[in-house]
């Protein structure tokens, strides 16, 4: 069959400078799967005349495997009449294989005749990009693991050493040796950190950090948090005020990673206030569970809130210039909550001070 049954005279020429000036492989075929039009880029990737495959099928030119799949695909179109989209895998002439795109439309023409109209882009340079960016993500995360692992067994050697002189296990130290001993641990304990937030930021980035996700409530989340961390609130002369919502039901959420939440939260409210007040509020507002986390301190410049959750970015506060932090913490937080659906953000507060807010949907159990 010839496309020149469909395509007369100057109409023809005129359609056919249209699609070879398409760079993508354009195909028709009838209802018995038999090309009728095809255009110059179609031959080129094939590697095989147009005029030669004119009126035969791909059974005539393909692996009796790959041709069973692209005739099972058309029919699919054929039948059902809707748009399909397939990954394929095609080789060529030379017997090298493609990954291509193809996407296919039927087309029936004033007499009833069913066509497929298909379009296909070779896709392999870039999955063979997308399969050696993934390698070197894999090979990234091996290596912060081993790096991380590594850094550990002598931080706690050197944590343990410091604790025993500090404890006067040694024998006694004078004032001016226990405040630097002091600073080292604080080091120390700022490294395990940035250990600890390196190695959950590469897990929840690779999609391998676990969420034991359970019927938890958040009320209790925030009380845990409030005791473990209400001495140092209270070291800085701060008032650490709860107002809880009673009426929040117990929902699904891992329990520890909100922990690990609103644990950074409040950490970042103590680091940037030095005299007020920090305040936790949990609310129930419709489906939604609300936490705000807020305190009176030097508050957030305009200026870092469109980076504030990015990752290895630090929080620039209001007429300070200072930093705190890896530059992870709320980066960690922010994976954590799109895990479960939520949102989080923060805004600069009138009074002074910065609010930081994440909700999310509240889906009980017998729901």
């Amino acid at each position: 069959m010839s496309e020149h049954k469909y395509l007369e005279g100057e109409s023809r020429d005129y359609f056919y400078k249209i699609i070879n000036s398409i760079p993508d492989p354009i195909f028709v075929k009838d209802r018995k799967h038999r090309w009728v039009l095809l255009n110059e880029a179609h031959a080129q990737m094939i590697g095989i005349p147009t005029e030669e495959m004119l009126g035969k099928t791909d059974h005539d030119y393909f692996p009796k495997e790959q041709a069973d799949v692209f005739w099972a695909k058309d029919e699919v179109v054929f039948e059902a009449g809707t748009e399909n989209v397939n990954e394929e895998l095609w080789t060529d002439s030379k017997g090298i294989r493609h990954v291509i795109v193809t996407k296919k439309n039927l087309y029936i023409d004033d007499k009833g005749n069913k066509f497929i109209v298909g379009v296909i882009r070779d896709i392999t340079d870039l999955k063979n990009t997308q399969e050696k960016l993934r390698e070197a993500k894999e090979v990234q995360s091996r290596f912060t693991a081993v790096v991380s692992h590594e850094l550990r067994t002598p931080l706690a050697a050197i944590r343990t050493g410091v604790n025993i002189i500090l404890d006067g296990l040694s024998g006694p130290i004078n004032f001016e040796q226990r405040d630097f001993l002091e600073i080292v641990k604080k080091n120390i304990e700022r490294l395990s950190r940035l250990i600890n937030d390196v190695l959950d930021f590469q897990k929840l980035d690779s999609g391998k950090m676990h969420f034991d996700m359970k019927l938890n409530n958040i009320n209790e989340v925030i009380q845990e948090v409030y005791k473990a961390m209400h001495h140092l609130v209270e070291k800085k002369y701060l008032k650490f005020i709860l107002n809880l919502d009673e009426k929040i039901p117990d929902f699904t959420f891992d329990k520890d990673k909100f922990i690990q939440v609103v644990t950074n939260l409040v950490n970042n409210a103590i680091a940037f206030t030095d005299k007020g007040s920090i305040a936790i509020t949990s609310k129930l507002e419709g489906d939604t569970m609300h936490v705000i986390v807020e305190d009176t301190g030097v508050g957030i410049t305009e200026e870092s809130l469109p980076r504030l959750f990015n990752p290895f970015e630090q929080a620039e506060r209001q007429d300070s210039g200072k930093r705190q932090g890896t530059g992870l913490g709320l980066a960690i937080c922010k994976e954590i909550i799109l895990k479960h659906k939520g949102k989080i953000w923060a805004e600069p507060k009138n009074t002074g001070g910065s609010v930081f807010h994440f909700t999310l949907p509240v889906a009980r159990e017998n729901e």
